[in-house]
C-alpha cells in the first residue's frame, strides 16, 4: 500500500514521524546508562546487570491509564499535563509493594495524530518519568480513524520496577504502632472523574468558567497532575540497601 493510498485511509504516517521528532529530546532525557538503543528502536532495552548485587529480586510490573480525565484534557486542549497522570498512577502501583521504577512504556491511540498534541502528552510523561528516576524506553501511538474522533484520544502504559524479595511491603507488615504518615494530595488526580464530569454537567458548569471555590479555570484546576510520590516518599523512608541505576539527571 502507497503512503498517499494509506492517508487517503485516514492514516498519515508522515504526522506520526513527525511527532517521534518532536518527542525525541523529552523522552532522552529520561534516559540513564541503562538505556541501550536510544530512542526509535522496535524493544526498548535495560541494562540490568545491577541485579546481581540483589540476593532476591523480585520483578513489579503494573499497568494503568487516566480514565475519562482525559475528556477535560481535550476540552480545554491542554494536554502538557495529563502525561503526568498516567505515570502517577503506573508508578504509584509500583512504589507502594516497596519496589523501586526502573522503566516504562506508553501507548496513545486516537483518532487523528497531531504531532504537537502528541508530543505534548509524551513530553508531560516523560517529565514525569524524569522526577521518579524512571526510564521512558518506548511507546506507540496508534491513529485509528473512523474508531475515534479527531479530537479523540486515550493513553496507558506500563512499568517495570525490582525489589528485594524480603523488603515487599503489603499489609501483613503492618503492626500495631506503626505511625500512618498522610500526604497532601494536589488534587482529585485520575480517579472519580466521571463523577467528576456528571456533578458537573448536573450543575451546569463548563471546564472553561472560573470558579472562586476551586480558586481558578475549572478545567485546568481539575487537569492539575500529582505530585511525584516517590520524591516525597524518599524523605520519610529509609535509603535501600540495595544498588539499583542511576537517577538520569534532567536539564
Amino acid at each position: 500500500m502507497t503512503n498517499s493510498s494509506y492517508a487517503a485511509a485516514g492514516v498519515d504516517t508522515a504526522a506520526g514521524d513527525l511527532a517521534v521528532e518532536l518527542m525525541k529530546s523529552a523522552v532522552a532525557k529520561t534516559h540513564g546508562p541503562e538505556v541501550w538503543g536510544g530512542v526509535g528502536g522496535f524493544a526498548g532495552l535495560f541494562d540490568v546487570s545491577f541485579l546481581t548485587s540483589y540476593r532476591q529480586p523480585l520483578l513489579a510490573t503494573s499497568t494503568d491509564g487516566v480514565g475519562t480525565k482525559v475528556a477535560i484534557a481535550q476540552a480545554i486542549d491542554k494536554h502538557d499535563t495529563i502525561g503526568q497522570d498516567l505515570v502517577g498512577m503506573v508508578v504509584d502501583d509500583i512504589i507502594v509493594v516497596g519496589a523501586r521504577p526502573l522503566f516504562m512504556t506508553d501507548y496513545i491511540a486516537c483518532g487523528k495524530v497531531v504531532p504537537e498534541r502528541i508530543a505534548s502528552i509524551v513530553a508531560g510523561i516523560a517529565r514525569a518519568c524524569s522526577e521518579t528516576g524512571t526510564a521512558l524506553v518506548g511507546g506507540e501511538t496508534a491513529e485509528h480513524p473512523g474508531l475515534l474522533g479527531v479530537d479523540d484520544y486515550d493513553v496507558a502504559g506500563a512499568a517495570t520496577g525490582v525489589v528485594e524479595a524480603d523488603q515487599v511491603l503489603g499489609s501483613d507488615k503492618v503492626r500495631s504502632g506503626d505511625v500512618v504518615i498522610a500526604m497532601a494530595s494536589s488534587g482529585l488526580h485520575s480517579n472519580g472523574y466521571s463523577l467528576v464530569r456528571h456533578i458537573l454537567a448536573q450543575r451546569g458548569i463548563g471546564y472553561t468558567d472560573t470558579s472562586a471555590e476551586l480558586g481558578g479555570v475549572v478545567g485546568e484546576v481539575l487537569l492539575e497532575p500529582p505530585a511525584s510520590t516517590p520524591g516525597r516518599c524518599s524523605t520519610c523512608s529509609p535509603t535501600p540497601t540495595s544498588p539499583g541505576p542511576s537517577t538520569p539527571s534532567v536539564t
